[in-house]
């Protein structure tokens, strides 16, 4: 009999695709007897509720995590009486190297990691609230607007630049909307003048979209002020940073210790092992990409900003910036000891130190800039 830790009435894995799924349920003695099993996504009879005809109270059910695991998994979990356990897909080394890559075959190999590891060695993700998830899509939104921002701006540059215009200020060109919309009234002709009208429509709309966005930031932000506080308190870390790190990282509770975080945001760097040889390379980048990349960005801004001898973050931030002669190296080991600082304030219900003084005026102020002035309300005395 195979080995397992736990004597399940049986195991199930579940493949997920964005219109069906694939399972696999083992059963029997040794987990032996398999049947295979296919269904929709839906929430009619043909989809979830067909699922829950093949689930018995007791089973083990194991899935990825993907865009629509977290929502299958809330239903089985207020349907059922089985375990729903969600599997960090980028750490399925079993399914990466297989060779044979179908929905049947997944399926069964995640049924297999139920019956034949041990259930320490699982590397689970914890599954959201509904509420966790819609702040969590709020922000990944918000990345989206802003990098197609960039990529519109970016197009436009490029296209003052073919017809001999490299020197505009693009400063301007990004905050100024009459200024743009004027320059390439200006400047362009025939095709390039209706290709900048085209782009600058496109920009003047994600715009428009990304400050509703930010509402839905602001709102984040509200609704949980003692976080909140704890990230803005940080030099570094403003309203997009906040609502991100609020939306993944919640109170903190669910990471014991700093390496967990860093290594949930990616920015742990790969380990090579050859005999006795320790080789550390660049970060893995697997783990959540939307605090990864916004952490970087506020490390980047304080790489960047003028040196503060009173600010601990300053001052690491200018040692690093003088060890590593390479920027992206810096911001990341700044972002991790941003990271490290801001889940010790979590955890300890804490601002950091520089904002405590003055009567925290200057994050008051900082505060208010973001329109969330209400914050200030729960503030240490």
């Amino acid at each position: 009999m195979a080995y397992t830790d736990h004597e399940w009435p049986a195991i199930i894995g579940l493949d997920l695709g964005k219109q069906t799924y694939s399972g696999c349920r083992l059963s029997g003695e040794g987990y032996v007897k398999r049947h295979n099993f296919t269904g929709k996504m839906t929430r009619g009879d043909d989809g979830y509720a067909c699922l829950l005809e093949k689930i018995s109270d007791g089973d083990l059910v194991i899935m990825e995590a993907g865009s629509s695991s977290f929502n299958l998994a809330r239903f089985l979990m207020n349907s059922t009486e089985a375990e729903i356990i969600v599997l960090n897909p980028a750490q399925l080394r079993l399914i990466w190297d297989s060779q044979r890559k179908t929905d049947k075959a997944d399926a069964m190999k995640l049924a297999c990691i139920g019956r034949d590891m041990r259930r320490e060695a699982w590397q689970t993700v914890s599954v959201p609230s509904e509420d966790e998830q819609a702040e969590r899509s709020a922000v990944s939104f918000h990345v989206f607007l802003k990098e197609d921002e960039t990529a519109k701006f970016n197009r436009l540059f490029a296209l003052f630049n073919s017809v001999g215009y490299p020197d505009i200020d693009k400063g301007r060109c990004k905050k100024d909307f009459e200024y743009r919309h004027a320059l390439a009234d200006s400047l362009l002709t025939g095709q390039a003048a209706e290709i900048a009208r085209i782009l600058n429509d496109g920009i003047d709309l994600v715009q428009f979209q990304i400050e509703s966005v930010e509402q839905e930031l602001i709102s984040i932000c509200l609704a949980h002020p003692h976080e909140a506080l704890s990230w803005l308190s940080m030099p570094g870390v403003g309203l997009v940073n906040a609502a991100t790190l609020i939306a993944y990282v919640g109170d903190g509770a669910r990471f014991s210790k700093p390496e967990q975080l860093m290594n949930y945001a990616g920015l742990v760097p790969r380990l090579n092992q050859s005999g006795i040889t320790d080789i550390h390379g660049k970060v893995t980048k697997m783990g959540c990409r939307c605090v990864r990349r916004n952490i970087v960005q506020g490390a980047s801004t304080i790489l960047t900003h003028k040196y503060n001898p009173s600010c601990p973050l300053s001052r690491f931030a200018y040692r690093k910036k003088k060890e590593l002669i390479h920027h992206g190296k810096a911001a990341v080991a700044v972002a991790n000891h941003m990271l490290r600082i801001g889940l010790a304030l979590l955890h300890h219900h804490d601002i950091y130190c520089t904002a405590k003084e003055d009567g925290c005026e200057k994050l008051k102020t900082k505060l208010a800039g973001y329109k969330l002035s209400a914050l200030a309300a729960y503030l240490p005395q």
